[in-house]
């Protein structure tokens, strides 16, 4: 089976490589194509001029400026909404959630925002969507485990609770879950979308998903950008990157480093990136993309703050190759895309278990998507499609003081997952309006036992004004890791093991929101959210022992997380915004042995983004953001349980697991310039102040029973640098 889906697969992009021809004007990297001036909405199919939100090309609103996760002209980034790429758009508060057709919503962060934050990494990119969080010990990269949060999942290991897509195909540590922050170079980032919860008809198996998507030439003309940087603790970054788009043809090459000596000893990192993206219009409604991404990098742990000794593991090297080949299409009434993709990722730890060992995980990725939409009739929309993936893994452990290699050949996975969505609106997008929805998704796995997956949505609205309610359920297959302990070489399953009948983790997913926007000046939302989960997955990582199916799987663990989260947007001049979103999240869970906690790792009661920006004085821009983190406890939802109780249990969480209240204050002041016989279109000198009011903060802690220590994370940090567009 894997050699005929890697034949499938290779089949499959040689086809579409014969007889490119020239290309168009602007084309989807991620699915289906606009052409310059226009955006997509929020679902595939329809589309809008720039200056139109999101919700007024799904059919929700007319052409708020400023709306609620309105997508607004004023923005060279491009992005992928679910289907469609979209070009010329806005630098829209990435606190301002956009509401789909299917009552769904979803979090934008464009390229300008993350260049205006001042980004190194991925965890820095999200630090403003309400509702996520992330755990990082340095001041650029990430480790081993779990690192990102939404909405209190991610902290479970092993196991991938929230995906990780660049451009719409998987791209993370699919083996521990880790999200291998090293392995994103934000200089190839076009912008991000943020899903909180499940969307079957978005994305597979995982309770939120991040899609990282690619930069790309949308314009006609030659571009070469340059930028420099540099600031405390030895910390620089460099890019540069060179495009071109001509008639039916486009590419963009980009080359970046980053770097950092660190605050701390051995906290040290650096990250190099080679990518190129390459598109051609064949013919008015197809285009071709090539996509291709190489990342080498390294982060070292920093000491034990509990005993001031060397951290296990000391080091974490990443380096991973990524590429896709994408066929989008654009009709009067269809748009959509099929993609092929391969990703080989090697993460090596260097100096685990207390520094008499090293290891190497393989991360072996490829399949097909496919994608479509469409409007047959007036007011309706269908979408149909299909994921299909294979995933080979494995890890290799040296003892240093033997010789010996301990070798762990995981179960080849493949999951085909084929799924549709409906939706109808009836009314006027411009006054009275109610859209129902409904889709599915079935699971068909390999090694795990198979799903479905429904959802539901309801809208009802008039004119900017949208009262909406979704219920998804998700599915969450855990890693063939569960299953670490009889996979080891020379190890055999225990006879009669039907590893089929383990079942994926379950969470039905409730939601209501409402929306209101002024046009051009404000934007309010609240969204309240209920999530049940059950089914919760054990896994078998050594000892003396033959698990049978059940052991598996807890039929009495359950946790419940209920949340609100409010978030706003003001632009009373086109040069001064201001943005805020909080969120309030309540957990309780129960496990095997009865006992309840009102606790869970990394589940915040309480976060505030805010932020602001303001023109001046023509050549002057000031931005400023400000962080909130309340009520966070550290620690992971373990999975891993002893052969004499196969028990799924909630940790005990007390003040050692507790971080302090985190506020941070950032602010950047740019002063742009141009220069014609240059060439020069933009060019901008910055100073970036982090933490600019020295505060004592902590996303990690060791704990020793009632002992612990924090992770330290820099106080004020000074960035100045130089960016150039010819």
């Amino acid at each position: 089976m894997r050699n005929l889906t890697r034949a499938a697969v290779f089949a499959f992009i040689c086809m579409l490589s014969m007889n490119t021809p020239a290309l168009a004007d602007d084309a989807g990297a991620g699915g289906g194509q606009a052409k310059a001036g226009q955006t997509a909405q929020a679902t595939g199919g329809a589309q809008a001029t720039v200056g139109q939100t999101a919700q007024a090309a799904a059919g929700l609103e007319p052409s708020p400026r400023t709306a609620a996760g309105g997508l607004t002209q004023g923005s060279v980034s491009a992005f992928t909404l679910p289907a469609v790429t979209v070009y010329g758009v806005a630098d829209q508060p990435p606190v301002a959630p956009v509401t789909t057709r299917l009552g769904t919503q979803f979090n934008v962060v464009t390229e300008e925002r993350i260049r205006r934050q001042g980004s190194l990494d991925f965890y820095d990119a999200l630090r403003n969507v309400p509702g996520v969080m992330y755990q990082k010990k340095n001041v650029i990269g990430g480790q081993t485990g779990a690192s990102l949060y939404i909405r209190g999942r991610g902290a479970s290991h092993p196991s991938p609770d929230l995906s990780i897509f660049f451009d719409d195909v998987p791209r993370s540590g699919l083996l521990y879950g880790q999200a291998l922050a090293d392995g994103i170079p934000v200089y190839a980032l076009g912008g991000m979308e943020v899903y909180k919860y499940p969307q079957p008809s978005r994305f597979g198996s995982g309770y939120g998903m991040v899609n990282f998507v690619p930069r790309h030439m949308t314009e006609e003309g030659f571009e070469a950008r340059f930028g420099i940087q540099g600031g405390s603790y030895g910390t620089f970054a460099e890019n540069v990157g060179l495009g071109m788009k001509k008639d039916m043809f486009d590419i963009y090459a980009a080359q970046s480093r980053v770097s950092t000596d660190g605050h701390v000893a051995h906290s040290g990192g650096w990250q190099d990136s080679y990518y190129m993206n390459v598109g051609a219009q064949m013919g008015e409604h197809l285009e071709l993309r090539l996509l291709g991404n190489y990342v080498n990098a390294r982060t070292e742990a920093p000491d034990n703050p509990l005993t001031g000794a060397r951290a296990a593991p000391r080091r974490f090297d990443t380096e991973t190759g990524f590429s896709t080949l994408t066929l989008s299409n654009r009709f009067d009434r269809a748009s959509g895309y099929l993609k092929g993709y391969y990703n080989k990722t090697e993460f090596r730890l260097i100096g685990e278990s207390g520094n008499t060992a090293k290891s190497k995980q393989s991360i072996e990725v490829y399949g097909l998507r496919a994608r479509e939409t469409f409007s047959l009739w007036e007011g309706g929309e269908f979408t149909a499609g299909f994921d299909l993936d294979r995933m080979v893994l494995a890890n290799r452990q040296y003892i240093y003081a033997t010789g010996r290699v301990r070798t762990w050949d995981f179960p080849d996975q493949t999951v085909f997952s084929p799924y549709l969505a409906f939706s109808q609106l009836f009314g006027s997008k411009e006054g009275l309006h109610l859209i129902p929805s409904a889709g599915l998704r079935y699971y068909q796995n390999n090694v795990f036992k198979n799903r479905l997956s429904p959802q539901a949505g309801l809208v009802f609205g008039h004119d900017r004004t949208d009262l909406s309610f979704n219920y998804a359920r998700g599915v969450n297959y855990p890693s063939p890791v569960v299953m670490q302990g009889f996979v080891e070489k020379n190890v055999s399953p225990p006879s009669g093991l039907d590893t089929e009948k383990i079942k994926p983790e379950i969470v039905d997913h409730y939601e209501v929101s409402l929306t209101h926007s002024w046009e051009g000046l404000a934007s309010i939302s609240g969204t309240w959210f209920y999530d049940s989960g059950r089914d919760r997955t054990r896994a078998y990582m050594g000892g003396a022992y033959n698990p049978n199916t059940t052991f598996f799987n807890s039929t009495t663990a359950e946790y419940r997380i209920r949340g609100l989260e409010l978030a706003g947007s003001l632009t009373p001049t086109e040069d001064l915004e201001f943005f805020a979103g909080a969120t309030w999240l309540k957990a309780k869970a129960v496990g095997d042995d009865g006992i309840r906690r009102n606790k869970m790792p990394y589940t915040p009661t309480f976060t505030l983004q805010a932020g602001f920006r303001w023109d001046f004085l023509e050549r002057f821009s000031l931005s400023g953001d400000y962080q909130h983190l309340q009520g966070v406890y550290v620690g992971n939802s373990a999975r891993p349980t002893s052969a004499a109780n196969p028990a799924s249990n909630f940790a005990a969480l007390s003040g050692a697991n507790k971080l302090k209240d985190i506020d941070l204050v950032n602010l950047r002041l740019d002063w742009k310039f141009a220069h014609d016989p240059m060439h020069l279109k933009e060019g901008r000198v910055f100073l970036a102040v982090d933490n600019i009011l020295d505060s004592d903060y902590a996303y990690a802690k060791e704990i020793d029973g009632a002992r612990s220590a924090a992770y330290d994370m820099p106080g004020t940090t000074y960035m100045v640098g130089l960016e150039l567009r010819f």
